[in-house]
């Protein structure tokens, strides 16, 4: 197993130097394909534009999947590593550079092992916003390829090395990116009567908007409405022709994801209304929640491990993830996989400064292969 641990380290330390964002991950795809081209094991199909699946089919039958993500950040890296991005102004933020590193090593060894089984790699394009998995599935994958059982990781310092930790049930957040961007007219500050005030108005609906969650959802169920983004005009005594807020809604029901987008559409029209402006309203991105299969999950708490391996029982987290639309067309489960140790917890996942322990690798791949072993 050292050999493959000096494998996992040296794909992630060459993958972190080349982060690239949604859909433009070229150079990151030439590594990985070159590596798998050369293995002489696999059928590469291209899908999503800049991803690909990588196919081993040695026996009539269906697949165990497995899936990592291809994509970095828009994150300026402030991390001392000797093998920071070269990308400036771009970083592997999220440790995306960790789930590659696992699935091309998992490649590896299945050319090594040869085992009578069918395994199918996804290498996700665009996870961070933009849908990859998503188009993936659009684009047939699971109905190109029998795939029975579909497995992802996802680092995070939260939890120790040495460990595992998911739940059988919900386990990320049904997601929605809004935009609106409000029109007016604008003018000089000194006569605000003769203008129409987009600042005002979007001041007005952001706060309309935080009451969503709070005044019109079961209190029992778990959302949030957040705004990241208030921006309008560049000079004090200038009302400005247009204002922008962007957000982020999150649900465990598609349904309350429904009514969220309508009392959004709802609000920003009223306010409109009510002050003369116009509106734009745009989703960048939506994801639907991410729930674990649960008989997928109670297999994977009841197998022995050769390692010490700890499973921990996690609750769910508001954040996204676009494995979930995997998971709603094939069982399965997303886990997070444990990369903390005692200097690296004060900077979590998109911190510039975030720097998982390489050695949760070791446990994520023997996992891969075990699930292997078991299916």
């Amino acid at each position: 197993m050292t050999d493959y641990f000096n494998n996992l380290v040296k794909h992630r330390r060459e993958l972190h130097k080349i982060p690239e964002i949604c859909y433009n991950e070229f150079k990151t795809g030439e590594y990985i394909l070159n590596i798998l081209e050369r293995l002489n094991c696999f059928e590469i199909k291209k899908m999503a534009k800049t991803g690909f699946v990588a196919s081993y089919k040695p026996v009539d039958g269906s697949y165990i999947a497995f899936r990592t993500d291809l994509d970095g950040l828009k994150i300026t890296e402030d991390t001392n590593y000797e093998f920071a991005s070269h990308n400036n102004g771009y970083m592997h933020a999220c440790g995306h550079d960790l789930h590659m590193s696992m699935v091309l090593t998992l490649a590896e060894w299945i050319s090594e092992n040869k085992p009578r089984k069918n395994i199918l790699l996804i290498f996700q394009p665009a996870e961070e916003g933009r849908g990859g998995g998503k188009l993936m599935v659009e684009e047939g994958l699971f109905d190109i390829f029998d795939v029975k059982e579909i497995y992802a990781l996802h680092n995070i310092n939260e939890f120790p090395v040495g460990s595992i930790a998911f739940n059988s049930g919900k386990m990320f957040a049904g997601t929605i990116e809004f935009a609106i961007t409000l029109t007016g007219k604008g003018g000089h500050a000194a006569s605000p009567h003769e203008n129409i005030d987009v600042n005002t108005a979007m001041n007005i609906l952001s706060l309309m908007l935080n009451t969503i969650t709070s005044r019109f959802m079961d209190p029992i169920n778990e959302n949030v409405l957040s705004i990241g983004i208030c921006r309008g005009g560049e000079a004090a005594n200038i009302i400005p022709d247009t204002s922008i807020i962007r957000g982020t809604a999150r649900s465990y029901t598609i349904n309350e994801l429904e009514l969220i987008k309508k009392k959004i559409k709802d609000m920003t029209e009223a306010v409109c209304l009510a002050y003369d402006c116009t509106n734009e309203f745009e989703r960048p991105s939506e994801y639907i929640p991410a729930i674990n299969n649960k008989e997928i999950a109670e297999k994977i708490k009841g197998m022995k491990f050769n390692n010490d391996l700890q499973l921990i029982e996690c609750k769910p987290k508001m954040t996204g993830e676009d494995f979930s639309f995997m998971l709603n067309k094939v069982p399965g489960a997303i886990i997070w996989l444990g990369a903390g140790n005692d200097d690296n917890r004060e900077y979590g996942l998109h911190n510039s400064k975030y720097k998982p322990d390489e050695k949760a690798m070791k446990y994520g791949f023997e996992l891969f292969i075990e699930l292997i072993n078991k299916f």
